[in-house]
């Protein structure tokens, strides 16, 4: 039994038991997925030209329409000119790029970095007088 939707259903063509052993009392389960994966794009700041994005804004703001200050209509036209001159420096000077998925990397505290010792400790102990207690400890210790 597979777990699924129905709308990953028609993704998959071909569904089969593995009949290669597992170490498990149940047997792996291969398919094959059609379609393509959605990837996930972002604009990183720390990634932008920001002297070209600079020159951008300047030449798009240089280069606009004359603006009547006098009305609210006015003052709304140039704040949404301004805003849109600002949107498109950015976009233009950066990229957009694909999230990397990768694994999170874990932050290591003072906390961890006792906890570690320990189980090194633990280990390197188990291994010199090799009692089932002792391996019991130290395994207790790396669930820690």
């Amino acid at each position: 039994m597979t777990l699924g939707s129905y709308g990953l259903l028609e993704s998959i063509p071909c569904w089969e038991a593995s009949r290669e052993p597992s170490l498990s009392d149940h047997r792996h389960i291969l398919f094959t997925l059609r379609g393509s994966v959605p990837v996930l794009l972002i604009r990183n700041p720390r990634g932008t030209n920001w002297g070209s994005s600079r020159e951008g804004l300047r030449d798009k703001l240089e280069s606009g329409p004359e603006m009547s200050m006098e009305d609210e209509a006015g003052w709304g036209f140039a704040v949404h000119w301004i805003q849109q001159s600002l949107v498109t420096a950015y976009e233009e000077n950066c990229p957009l790029k694909p999230i990397k998925n990768g694994r999170k990397s874990l932050k290591w505290t003072s906390e961890l970095e006792s906890l570690r010792r320990e189980v090194r400790r633990l280990f390197i102990s188990c291994r010199a007088d090799n009692k089932p207690s002792s391996w019991e400890l130290y395994r207790e210790a790396q669930r820690r």
